[in-house]
Order: C-alpha cells, then sequence, then structure tokens
C-alpha cells in the first residue's frame, strides 16, 4: 500500500463517523423525548383516574367523564409511544402498574401533587 493511501483511509473513516453521531445523537435525543412523553402519559393516566375517582364521590359526573375519556386518552398515548420505543405489551402493562404503586398513595395523600400533576397532564393534552 503507498503511504497517502493509509491516511486517505483513515480520512474517509473519520469523516463516516463524524457524520454519523449527529444521527446517532439525534435518536438518542428522540429516544429521550419520546421516553419522558411515555413516563408522563403513565402517570398522567393514574392522575385523571384519581381524579375521576374523587369526582365522581362528590357527584360531579361530568368532571368525572372528563376525566375518564383523558385516562383512557392517556392510556392510548402510552401504548404507542411504548410501541415506538420498541416496548412490548407485558413491558407497558408492567409500567403502567409500577406507576401505579409508585404514584397512586401519592395522589391519595397530597392533593397538592395531584393537582400539579394534572396541571403537566393538562399541558400535554391528556387532563381536562
Amino acid at each position: 500500500m503507498m503511504p497517502g493511501r493509509h491516511l486517505r483511509y483513515a480520512m474517509i473513516v473519520s469523516s463516516i463517523m463524524i457524520a454519523s453521531c449527529p444521527v446517532a445523537a439525534l435518536a438518542q435525543t428522540q429516544d429521550a423525548s419520546t421516553r419522558a412523553a411515555y413516563d408522563v402519559a403513565m402517570k398522567c393516566f393514574v392522575a385523571d383516574g384519581v381524579a375521576r375517582g374523587n369526582n365522581r364521590d362528590i357527584g360531579d359526573s361530568v368532571k368525572a367523564a372528563a376525566f375518564e375519556k383523558k385516562s383512557r386518552e392517556s392510556f392510548d398515548t402510552a401504548m404507542k409511544l411504548g410501541d415506538q420505543l420498541g416496548f412490548v405489551g407485558s413491558r407497558v402493562n408492567e409500567d403502567f402498574g409500577m406507576t401505579e404503586a409508585a404514584e397512586l398513595p401519592k395522589f391519595v395523600k397530597s392533593k397538592s401533587y395531584l393537582f400539579t400533576t394534572l396541571l403537566v397532564c393538562q399541558s400535554a393534552g391528556l387532563a381536562p
């Protein structure tokens, strides 16, 4: 091999690696964004369910129905995002269970935590 050929080969390989890095970084950023949205949808599913029950308990069937609808939308959103992340159905169901186990006691204990979470959900279009 000629001496200059190694250098050209190294430069070509380096160029390809450098050019592919932004693509990989973009993919990682998109995955992180999708994962964050997935986690929010999971949390909103639980929060909307609690708000539905609270409104039902005080006799406000209109608000209860609105939260029920958003709870279903949150569920559907989480399922679609889970699919984009490559999660199988059993993984998504397990995540729903873990989110409920972690968040439900907090929502019951702290109305302000529930309210703050519902504001986040509302900004994401996942709460009335």
